[in-house]
């Protein structure tokens, strides 16, 4: 991602957004909103001061207002809220010529060079008795009498340097970079509410990134086959790693003792092979009977859950297993099941980890994996029919714990 260049004449942060243009206007209008608010949490959540926030008159841009002094910390935080296109530190000015010129000159002592070549991007949203052609041009030739002794040149098509002026009605609006964020998205809205399945694979974690990455407001369900604290530990910590994608200062976890279940009935089990059918369907069932345990009205509305099937041959879980279990899923639970990574490949994955965070970390989750597993449909059905599971699920879920964890 490109260096930040903060210069001390900028008070603000000029914010774009892509898809969200795309809706309808009272769509459009509703996710800005949210948006904004989202911005809001995560700012204050940080610590990070703002003096206020506006939305342009034709909807199409964000502004927060900062102390030159906070924007470095400000824009490391929104870099990670979706529904963010990019971002440029700005200054402010008026619509005259000559305020615009007047602040384009002192934004161009601050980046050219003796010998550069540069060029003025205009934009403009507004009536006004001049164009686009008519600001470059003027203010293009101010800064090269200004800085006559700095031998400058034009170059449209390929300068060394670029300065852009938006003109906005009544104010305009001149920055030196447009910093893409790394994810773009729409923002999280607290309706839009998802299940995450997490049996502790990192394919899991990152299957709820990517709804958290389409506006979805998660909730992860860990189901917990660990024996081991100092895992559990790196489990959570690869949690905390996403609330700063956020507009939370925390999630709270649901962990369900799916270990304690499996042992009772693997020894019923003949065939060791089709244990992880059975482990598919129990969590299966574990999430169909979830929502009837959650009596807080922050699970209300629950509308689907993630599943991490990759079909890469890479988890502890076979892929036809994953996969041809969710053919039966809607025996035990109503929800629809996404699986937002079933399209990208093993590298595509692992990118996508570092991306998100350096400090995800992979660990043993599974102690009662077979050395091969295979799946029948029929046979699996009707050995866990068999099992009498019933008991042992309400079980589970009048013990389940919720853990709550925050940026450390």
């Amino acid at each position: 991602m490109e260096k930040l260049h903060l210069l001390k004449q900028y008070n603000l942060v000029l914010i774009r957004y892509s898809e969200i243009w795309l809706k309808s206007q009272k769509v459009k209008i509703r996710m800005l909103k949210i948006l904004m608010n989202n911005i809001k949490n995560a700012l204050n959540r940080n610590g990070i001061p703002f003096n206020k926030y506006q939305l342009s008159k034709d909807s199409s841009r964000v502004f927060f207002f900062f102390k030159n002094n906070d924007m470095g910390n400000a824009i490391d935080v929104l870099k990670n809220v979706f529904g963010i296109f990019s971002i440029s530190p700005t200054l402010r000015t008026s619509n005259k010529i000559n305020n615009i010129s007047e602040k384009v000159i002192e934004i161009a002592k601050e980046i050219l060079q003796k010998g550069d070549t540069f060029a003025l991007r205009v934009r403009r949203s507004g009536a006004h008795d001049y164009t686009s052609i008519d600001v470059a041009r003027i203010v293009g030739k101010n800064i090269i009498e200004e800085l006559s002794n700095y031998d400058l040149k034009v170059n449209l098509s390929n300068p060394n340097k670029k300065i852009f002026i938006e003109i906005r009605d009544d104010f305009s609006y001149v920055f030196s970079q447009i910093i893409k964020t790394p994810w773009v998205g729409l923002p999280i809205e607290t309706p839009k509410k998802m299940f995450v399945m997490d049996v502790g694979r990192i394919y899991d974690l990152i299957a709820g990134f990517m709804l958290m990455k389409r506006g979805s407001n998660i909730y992860p369900i860990l189901f917990n086959m660990i024996n081991n604290r100092e895992n559990e530990k790196i489990w959570e910590s690869n949690w905390r790693e996403l609330i700063a994608y956020t507009p939370y200062s925390n999630f709270t976890l649901i962990k369900i003792n799916l270990l304690q279940i499996l042992e009772k009935i693997a020894p019923k089990i003949n065939n060791p092979e089709l244990i992880c059918g059975i482990c598919r369907l129990t969590r299966f069932k574990l999430i169909g009977n979830l929502k009837s345990e959650l009596e807080a009205k922050r699970y209300d509305k629950i509308r689907a859950f993630t599943d991490g099937l990759t079909l890469t041959n890479t988890s502890y879980c076979d892929d036809n297993v994953d996969l041809e279990s969710i053919a039966l899923s809607y025996l035990f639970s109503d929800y629809p099941i996404f699986t937002p990574l079933i399209g990208f490949d093993a590298e595509e994955i692992n990118n996508l980890r570092e991306k998100i965070s350096r400090n995800l970390n992979v660990f043993d989750f599974c102690k009662l994996k077979p050395q091969n597993q295979n799946y029948n449909q029929a046979e699996i059905l009707k050995i866990f029919n068999d099992l009498d599971i019933d008991p042992l699920i309400d079980e589970a879920l009048k013990n389940m714990t919720k853990i709550s964890i925050s940026l450390a």
